[in-house]
């Protein structure tokens, strides 16, 4: 690595606490700079896990499994110069503990970045170890500091595989109530909705629109809460043609996003264009309902 460059770092255990990394610096007599976070990320089709006892923490200690549709975990995006991956490194017991590995998150705005996160060795897994309410506090308060829920973090102490901590949809097109395929997303969310906006740019495909992410740009639509994330995304992905976060070949990328519902920032699952917008037009009303009204 050039010493210019750096790493993209996907922090989700205690390392949301830059108290607690440089403690760890200090005790190790080394330097605790060349971490510089990002901003809030996601971890899709992952859960928190608690299935190794960690001797310095007393009990159990964080880790990232892989998991189905709707599984997400939240965490934060650092990036990392050569010094700070190798005391990461460290701090992690790579490779023989804790495993660096390349991982695709999403940011706010919906976008992808590649980025290493630390994954248990498999042959460390066991059996469910409780963690001490303080490693607790630390991953609890930092998530709370950037807005991200606990509902995960919650699911993992109470070692539940039930967790979906993101259960609204954004929808901008034929999934809005009255268009045409809303009766496809009303089996899957329960009554009522609300406005919400997007920030993006909004394109006429044709029969439907799509939406690609752009600071400047807003996109109205509306949220629903899925009465089911795991069914419902399922369902939804089939017919927004999205074939996983692997693929390059689906037409709608399914994303967590950022979104604003009466004034107060959401987050929420919707679908993002995933073709090219040469003769596409843009509506720059931003809403597919007064462009089909």
């Amino acid at each position: 690595m050039a010493e210019d460059e750096s790493t993209l770092y996907f922090g989700y255990g205690s390392n949301l606490d830059i108290d607690d990394w440089n403690i760890w610096c200090e005790e190790k007599g080394v330097d605790p700079s060349g971490i510089v976070e990002l901003g809030p990320c996601w971890l899709p089709d992952h859960r928190l896990k608690f299935h190794y006892r960690s001797f310095r923490r007393e009990g159990g200690a964080a880790d990232v499994i892989p998991a189905g549709c709707g599984h997400a975990v939240p965490g934060v995006l650092f990036s990392l110069t050569e010094n700070a991956l190798a005391n990461m490194d460290r701090k992690e017991g790579h490779p023989n503990t804790y495993r660096r590995t390349t991982v695709n998150v999403i940011l706010p705005d919906g976008a992808s970045t590649e980025a290493i996160t630390y994954r248990l060795q498999p042959a460390k897994q066991g059996e469910y170890v409780p963690p001490t309410s303080y490693y607790v506090s630390l991953i609890e308060g930092g998530l709370n500091k950037r807005k991200l829920p606990i509902g995960d973090l919650k699911n993992a102490i109470e070692n539940s595989d039930y967790s979906y901590p993101v259960k609204h949809l954004f929808v901008y097109g034929t999934l809005m109530q009255d268009q045409v395929r809303y009766e496809t997303l009303r089996q899957h969310t329960t009554e009522g909705h609300r406005n919400a906006h997007a920030p993006g740019t909004l394109y006429h495909l044709g029969a439907y629109p799509g939406m690609l992410t752009q600071p400047e740009g807003r996109v109205l639509g509306e949220v629903h809460e899925l009465s089911n994330v795991f069914l419902g995304l399922q369902s939804l992905d089939r017919v927004e043609g999205f074939y996983g976060f692997d693929s390059t070949d689906s037409l709608f990328q399914r994303t967590l996003m950022e979104i604003e519902v009466a004034g107060e920032k959401a987050w929420a699952w919707t679908y993002i264009y995933n073709g090219t917008m040469d003769d596409a037009v843009v509506l720059a009303s931003g809403d597919w309902r007064t462009a089909n009204s």
